[in-house]
């Protein structure tokens, strides 16, 4: 008898996003407003990101805006890292918000971005997210 070929398909996720944590008191429109304020976005309320819990078999739901840039060929989205259900990054409880930022960019923008975005006066902190496992990364994958 002939053996059986496998092949497997392999994914990779396009991990071409920056994430900025930021530690706010207020309501994610309230935020969203003063991002738009002070920097001149269009941050509107769009759909919830709704993930499935892999373990409890449930729908968590986080609050978000969207902001894209078409001169740039830049997306923003701001989403919340809190619900009703639990975190959207558990390792990162000390975050209200998470701020991802797509497209073309280079490093002296975002940290010019960053520092626009700590001086708002309702942001507590904010820090870039470098080490996210793949399971996290694929939270972000939209």
């Amino acid at each position: 008898m002939a053996k059986k070929k496998v092949h497997k398909l392999v994914f990779e996720f396009d991990n071409d996003f920056i994430l900025i944590g930021i530690a706010s008191h207020e309501n994610d429109y309230r935020l969203s407003w003063a991002i738009n304020k002070s920097l001149s976005f269009d941050l509107t309320k769009c759909e919830n990101l709704t993930i499935k819990h892999p373990k409890h078999k449930i729908e968590l739901s986080y609050s978000m805006y969207s902001f894209s840039d078409s001169n740039n060929y830049m997306n923003y989205q701001l989403i919340s890292n809190k619900s009703e259900q639990g975190f959207l990054l558990p390792e990162f409880k000390n975050i209200d918000f998470l701020f991802r930022i797509s497209g073309h960019s280079d490093l002296s923008y975002i940290n010019e971005l960053l520092v626009q975005i700590k001086k708002i006066d309702i942001v507590i902190t904010a820090f870039p997210i470098d080490d996210l496992s793949e399971r996290q990364k694929k939270l972000f994958v939209f």
